[in-house]
C-alpha cells in the first residue's frame, strides 16, 4: 500500500490526483492526504493555500490508526518542519517505511513552493529518506543549500532538464554506486506533472517489491507511457501499458 502526501491539483495533471491515478494503473492500492489546496491548470499555478501540520497529521492519523503503508511519497509541503514533522510521524508509525520526497521547490510555471531551505535542518531530514527525485536545478538548489554537506540519502537525479535528446536518469546510491537509466526525449506537448507520476510509479515498484534501481527504471518507463499518452498538456493514465 502507497501513501501519497501531496496537493491537490484541481485538473488532476499534478499532487494527489495523479499519484492516485498512477498507483492504480501500476495495480497498487493508494490512499492520499493534501498537504496544500492548489488554484491552478496545466498551465499556471495561481495560488497555494497551505495545510499546515495540524491538519495533515489529523489527516495522516486517520488512515495510521488503520493502515500500514510500505511506502510513502511526499510531494509539495509547505516548510521544513512541516516536512520534519511529517515524517517523525510516520516514522514513529512504522520505522520500516521508505520514504520519498520530490522536491517540488518551483513549478515549471514559475510559482515558489519551498524557498528557506536551512542546512542542518536539510541535512536532517534528507537523512530520514529512502530517496529523493530532484531535477537538475532542484539538485542544484539542494547542494547549494547544503553546502558542503553531503546529500545523505539515495538520490534519482531526473534528466529532463538536460540540453539535447538524452534525457537519462542517474540513481546515485548513498553507498556512493552509480547507475544510469536510459531515456531519449520524446516528441510533442510536454506534460504537467512528470514529477509527480514518476515518484508515485517509483513507490509503486518498491510497494511490488521491486529493488531500487528496478522501480526508478519502472517509474522512467510509465513516465514515458505518460509523455506519450493523452492530450496536450494532461497525460492519460489509462492509455498507459506497463
Amino acid at each position: 500500500m502507497v501513501l501519497s502526501i501531496a496537493g491537490f491539483d484541481p485538473c488532476g495533471g499534478a499532487g494527489v490526483l495523479a499519484d492516485i491515478q498512477t498507483t492504480q494503473q501500476c495495480k497498487v492500492q493508494g490512499m492520499a492526504v493534501v498537504s496544500a489546496l492548489t488554484s491552478q491548470n496545466e498551465d499556471q499555478v495561481f495560488r497555494v493555500t497551505w495545510q499546515d501540520f495540524k491538519s495533515i497529521s489529523n489527516q495522516l492519523e486517520s488512515l495510521l490508526d488503520r493502515y500500514s503503508f510500505e511506502v510513502a511519497k511526499i510531494g509539495i509541503i509547505e516548510n521544513l518542519e512541516t516536512l520534519e514533522s511529517v515524517i517523525d510521524l510516520l516514522m514513529h508509525h512504522s520505522n520500516e517505511i521508505k520514504i520519498i520526497w520530490d522536491p517540488i521547490l518551483k513549478s515549471s510555471s514559475g510559482f515558489d513552493f519551498l524557498e528557506d531551505l536551512r542546512p542542518d535542518q536539510l541535512n536532517s531530514v534528507l537523512k530520514e529518506l529512502f530517496l529523493i527525485t530532484p531535477n537538475l536545478p532542484e539538485y542544484e538548489r539542494l547542494k547549494t543549500a547544503l553546502g558542503n554537506q553531503k546529500i545523505e540519502t539515495n538520490i534519482l537525479l531526473k534528466g529532463g532538464h538536460a540540453d539535447g535528446n538524452d534525457t537519462s536518469d542517474l540513481l546515485i546510491e548513498q553507498g556512493g554506486n552509480e547507475e544510469i537509466i536510459s531515456g531519449q526525449r520524446i516528441k510533442g506537448e510536454g506534460k504537467h506533472g512528470t514529477g509527480c507520476v514518476l515518484s508515485s510509479a517509483i513507490a509503486s515498484g518498491l510497494n511490488k517489491g521491486m529493488k531500487l534501481k528496478t522501480a526508478c527504471t519502472f517509474g522512467k518507463r510509465y513516465v514515458e507511457g505518460y509523455l506519450k499518452s493523452g492530450y496536450s498538456k494532461l497525460g492519460a493514465h489509462y492509455e498507459i501499458q506497463i
